[in-house]
């Protein structure tokens, strides 16, 4: 999966809060967030799911 920062988030998207995430994801969200790396697709995240972070960031999950 990737994170990229998004401005707007879509009606449709599910948005997720960071401290909704178990432990795994969040050092995962922390360690993805602007950085142009990709992690193991997480269980708690889904393809065009929005993370609350530091921004709002939306999940690619390829």
């Amino acid at each position: 999966m990737r994170l990229r920062r998004t401005g707007r988030v879509p009606s449709d998207a599910r948005v997720r809060h960071y401290d909704e995430l178990d432990e795994a994801t969040q050092a995962a969200v922390a360690e993805l967030a602007d950085r142009p790396r990709t992690a193991p697709k997480s269980g708690d995240l889904e393809d065009g799911d929005v993370v609350k972070f530091t921004e709002y960031y939306r999940i690619r999950a390829r």
